[in-house]
């Protein structure tokens, strides 16, 4: 960990030296660099555990070669870092931290005024430690991913207004390496046992479809999810041979705009999730008459963001923010402290209310002072392995950095 905030310091100086250094006759060549990045550190204290501290991470550095005016190279290293904090229920612990190192190459071909073809190759590293025995780097839920894209834009006019409508066709072959058998989680080998369903080696392909118009953005996508060895439990508590298939949709939209000194940046999202797995509900590791749930993993998702700043100067704002996650199961029921079933079907709820304020520092970065107040509820009340209702409060101070 202290590798990384080392690492990352190291190029906020070098990168706050070429944005007001190098720049512009970088530009003025044939190589346009871009770096961004999101720094926080906050506190948080939860109704429920202990007062403890996280840090989060986002950084992007690329660079866009031009080889003529219509063929480019564009190169991009992506870093993520979540630590601790809180979590919408049925994901992970408040203890989880993941770091995602993610390697994309993107060829661009103009091939007309109005028409670019953008293949693609991309690797990614993610480490997690989802307990706080594991040691990073062999995490039970580490994953290295391998594959490619191919997207088309189509550039236009509409009402008046630059458009651009992009599809693209995204393949990755994800591997799991350590990941272990699901009677090893059932016996307590990590806590996330309901995220159990066997080796997780997959392929994912995905199709989407964007349209970018103004400052308005819409965008639909569409991925199936092959498990390679993960095979669907049945009602007698054994494997049935057929394999794991899970399928996403996911509807978003939203748009930048900005009044006087106002300025908002909304977006709404709603996604359904399929798979054929099963779920087999222990009362112990060994349970020998376990209960059967069928398609325990399927729930239609939504999501809002309402982000709103008050610019009283050019460098202070105010900023003010809603966000919403609300998530509905179909047919899982929800389960009483004693981790029984009980009727109805789960459904979890997190709210999130933020304050504070920005400053400016000069054209390119910025720091932020936050408070946040969350409320997570749920009708599932068994809480042994992950939080599904509390509140909290957190403060953090982050730095960010575009140019």
């Amino acid at each position: 960990m202290k590798r990384i905030f080392k690492t990352v310091f190291s190029l906020i100086i070098l990168s706050a030296s070429a944005g007001r250094v190098n720049a512009v006759p970088m530009e003025s060549r044939r190589f346009t660099p871009y770096f961004n990045m999101n720094l926080s550190q906050g506190g948080y204290l939860p109704t429920s555990g202990d007062f403890f501290t996280g840090a989060n991470v986002n950084m992007n550095v690329g660079l866009l070669s031009k080889i003529n005016e219509n063929h480019q190279i564009f190169g991009l290293y992506s870093l993520g870092f979540a630590g601790e904090g809180f979590r919408f229920p049925d994901t992970q612990e408040f203890a989880s931290k993941n770091l995602l190192h993610n390697f994309n190459a993107e060829y661009r071909w103009q091939i007309n005024p109005a028409f670019r073809l953008r293949p693609g190759m991309a690797y990614g590293i993610n480490y997690s430690r989802t307990a706080a025995g594991e040691i990073w780097g062999e995490g039970l839920y580490d994953s290295k991913s391998l594959g490619g894209q191919l997207a088309a834009d189509y550039i236009f006019g509409m009402f008046g207004k630059n458009t651009t409508l992009s599809a693209q066709w995204l393949y990755r072959d994800i591997k799991f390496p350590n990941y272990t058998d699901i009677l090893r989680e059932f016996q307590g080998t990590d806590s996330n046992t309901e995220l159990a369903g066997g080796l997780k080696d997959q392929t994912l392909n995905e199709i989407s479809l964007s349209l970018y118009w103004s400052k308005f953005f819409g965008r639909a996508r569409y991925n199936i999810i092959n498990f390679k060895r993960d095979e669907v439990v049945g009602s007698n508590g054994l494997y049935n041979g057929d394999k794991q298939r899970d399928t996403n949709m996911v509807l978003s939209g939203g748009f930048e705009g900005s009044l006087w000194i106002f300025e908002t940046s909304p977006e709404v999202s709603y996604a359904l999730h399929h798979s054929n797995q099963n779920f087999l509900l222990f009362q112990s590791a060994t349970d020998p008459s376990p209960k059967f749930a069928a398609d325990y993993y399927n729930y239609s998702e939504a999501h809002l963001a309402l982000p709103f700043f008050v610019n009283f100067t050019k460098k202070w704002a105010l900023n003010l923010g809603l966000d919403y996650q609300f998530r509905s199961y179909s047919s899982r029921q929800p389960r009483d402290s004693y981790n029984q079933f009980t009727d109805g079907t789960q459904k979890n709820n997190m709210v999130s209310l933020t304050a504070g304020f920005r400053k400016k520092l000069n054209e390119v970065s910025a720091m932020t002072l936050t408070f946040t107040s969350v409320v997570a509820t749920s009708n599932n009340h068994f809480e042994r392995y992950l939080p599904y209702n509390y509140t909290g409060q957190s403060v953090s101070l982050g730095y960010q950095l575009t140019y």
